[in-house]
């Protein structure tokens, strides 16, 4: 079965973003300049991760919240965070993931850590035989 729908231009895909948005997205602005059809991959990998998606919208923006702070790209959560606020998110939710990303993230330290402190533990085990 082939997909008769038009592929859009990076032009109109940047149109497309800047009135969901309220602004266009830098980076896209440069990559259109630099190499168009990643805007155009861009667009078609967001549209398929949204379409038929079991998730609600609500939790989906969510979502992307906590990844893109967990991330660390002050750019990102600034877009995220106002595509919810445009979405009607109340503050208090979007704050309340900013909480369980951070503490997820917490977590991932001491997990990414384990193999640190079993060497951590083998040297305690060795100083106190030691010290015996």
């Amino acid at each position: 079965m082939q997909d008769h729908t038009e592929t859009p231009t990076a032009e109109q895909v940047l149109a497309k973003m800047t009135a969901d948005m309220g602004k266009t997205p830098e980076v896209m602005a440069l990559l259109a300049k630099i190499k168009p059809a990643m805007v155009v991959e861009q667009a078609r990998s967001m549209r398929f991760a949204n379409e038929d998606s079991s998730i609600p919208d609500k939790y989906r923006q969510l979502i992307s919240i906590a990844a893109v702070a967990g991330n660390g790209t002050p750019s990102c959560i600034t877009m995220q965070i106002g595509n919810a606020l445009r979405q009607g998110i109340e503050p208090i939710e979007i704050v309340d993931t900013l909480v369980l990303a951070r503490v997820a993230l917490a977590s991932t330290v001491f997990s990414n850590s384990k193999e640190g402190l079993r060497i951590l533990v083998d040297s305690l085990v060795g100083a106190a035989a030691d010290n015996a």
